[in-house]
């Protein structure tokens, strides 16, 4: 017969093993299937269509991961603004060539208060991507922009590259 104190005995050990078994030391992470590309871009408000005032830099780094259908990815912005800002998205464009604007692909909203800042990110979801976007993406036709509360089209922008790792 199993008394209370026996099954809750029970239930502990079992659940040790359970954590015991499914860890793992980790490792690096591998795409399911399909081929890796780096994708980077540097923005400044000289590449915004037309040109802004700010003196402001940002940085995009990440990878989009063609198995997964998944780009993850990391924005620094240095001195975007003096005074009093937030940013409010960073925003994804398309098909556009430098100095051409494109329209909005995708919107990845947040709040950041410092005119520097870093913020790590993803795009996915349940659909993905489409082939036509994936083509402009790999064939540099993609650019983001910073947004912030006083620049709500863009204080900086960012043509991206994609490169096959």
């Amino acid at each position: 017969m199993f008394t209370l104190k026996k099954i809750k005995n029970l239930a502990l050990i079992s659940l040790v093993a359970v954590f015991a078994l499914g860890c793992t030391k980790g490792g690096n992470l591998k795409s399911t299937d399909g081929a890796i590309y780096l994708v980077s871009g540097n923005s400044n408000a000289q590449q915004l269509v037309p040109n802004g005032s700010s003196t402001g830099t940002g940085t995009f780094s990440g990878w989009y991961d063609e198995g997964l259908n998944v780009l993850t990815f990391t924005v620094t912005w240095n001195a975007l603004w003096t005074g009093t800002d937030a940013v409010t998205s960073v925003n994804f464009y398309g098909p556009a060539v430098a100095g051409a604007n494109g329209t909005l692909l995708r919107s990845v909203a947040f709040s950041g208060t410092g005119a520097t800042g870093t913020i790590n990110l993803g795009l996915g979801g349940y659909s993905g991507f489409s082939a036509t976007e994936k083509a402009d993406l790999f064939s540099g036709k993609w650019y983001y922009v910073i947004c912030t509360t006083n620049f709500p089209n863009g204080i900086v922008r960012g043509q991206l590259t994609a490169n096959k790792r």
